[in-house]
């Protein structure tokens, strides 16, 4: 029975001794442990935990329509009807006029 019991306490250092330096830095993938005998267990903490960066959003685009300029019409001529008072009669159906002709603005 001393034999069993100085095997199994041997056996317990050694794996003491080696374990930490296999389970040493952070861990890099999936492991799998197993454990033959009585005792503790050491078992690596987990790595912390980062939290994921915020979803970027975008806004919308502000269109701004582009800018139109009106130019207000050019004024309208004013038609004048020429009137002879002499005659009694409008250019062109007097021709000629012996006194200044009269502007009269059309209808």
């Amino acid at each position: 029975m001393k034999q069993v019991v100085s095997a199994g306490l041997f056996a317990a250092a050694v794996m003491l001794l080696v374990v930490p330096s296999t389970h040493a830095g952070p861990r890099r993938g999936p492991e799998i442990d197993f454990f033959i005998g009585v005792g503790p267990i050491y078992q690596a903490p987990p790595p912390y935990y980062v939290y994921p960066s915020p979803p970027v959003v975008y806004s919308a685009p502000v269109v701004v329509p582009s800018p139109v300029y009106l130019t207000p019409p050019p004024p309208a001529a004013v038609a004048y009807w020429y009137y002879c008072p002499s005659y009694g009669a409008y250019y062109p159906y007097a021709p000629a006029c012996p006194q200044p002709w009269v502007p009269v603005p059309a209808r």
